[in-house]
């Protein structure tokens, strides 16, 4: 997981040095068609996992931490779909899983689904701003069990990792920097990162099973607020009204370049 962060967050310092526009937000390409018929949303419990690095032995799941944050993710995630207009279903899944043991296989065939996606989605990594609609994700008919217990047209996924450092291993890194400093002669020294995180995040149909919109992102702490950062970036649409404007946008350019061809001097 460490590895990962590092590896994508090595790519948005080199983004953002080239100067050019480039995202990790993923459309589908029917995403406006899709969203004209999207009026609710459920909330999928959070995917999480937190660990504590240690010196000595197996790395500590922090199980407290992890309900804390799945709690938090929750909470950013409704308050942003709700700011969108978006009518947020709460359901109990954990309480439907205990209940009923296809709906619980469904969830686990709906993120291993997601998992599959990703890969496809982001095997180019970042890529520029007029190319983020060129995708045509689709994870099936999964989450078709979910549309008919909760009512809701979209789903929300979100897999969450972090990652933070026992003091041992924070101490051993800043012994390795500043040996590192001492070799290169004052040089820049890489103090090693003692926490971190990283998100996957998804708007996904729950009758065709395309994927509206995803994005991912990395963070500087092992907290939720990565999630801030990547629903920042969820279209500032407010659904139907964005998709009815361009519409009526296009519709007014039309009728005005037919005028300005009907007003034109005819040629005998």
């Amino acid at each position: 997981m460490i590895k990962i962060i590092k590896s994508l967050l090595l790519l948005s310092i080199l983004t953002w040095l080239s100067g050019c526009a480039q995202t990790t937000v993923r459309h589908h390409e029917d995403f406006q068609e899709v969203a004209r018929n999207i009026e609710s949303v459920v909330i999928i419990p959070a995917d999480v996992d937190v660990e504590l690095i240690v010196f000595d032995g197996d790395n500590e799941k922090l199980v407290d931490k992890e309900k804390i944050i799945q709690a938090e993710i929750h909470a950013l995630a409704k308050a942003k779909l709700e700011a969108e207009n978006l009518k947020v279903i709460d359901f109990d899944f954990k309480k439907e899983a205990e209940n009923d043991e296809e709906f619980a296989y469904a969830l686990t065939q709906a993120r291993e689904a997601w998992d599959i996606s990703k890969k496809d989605m982001y095997k180019k990594g970042v890529v520029g701003e007029k190319d983020k609609a060129n995708f045509q994700t689709n994870l099936g008919s999964v989450l078709n069990i979910i549309a008919e217990k909760t009512g809701a047209e979209s789903a929300l996924l979100v897999h969450f990792r972090s990652f933070e450092k026992s003091k041992g291993v924070i101490a051993k890194d800043v012994t390795s920097s500043v040996l590192i400093g001492v070799l290169t002669l004052g040089a820049v020294i890489p103090i090693q990162a003692t926490e971190g995180s990283f998100i996957d995040v998804a708007l996904v149909e729950t009758t065709a099973g395309k994927v509206v919109w995803a994005n991912r992102k990395v963070g500087a702490s092992s907290d939720s607020s990565a999630l801030q950062f990547a629903l920042k970036e969820l279209p500032d649409l407010v659904w139907e009204t964005e998709v009815v404007a361009e519409e009526q946008a296009s519709a007014l350019a039309k009728e005005a370049s037919t005028a300005q061809v009907e007003s034109a001097p005819q040629k005998n």
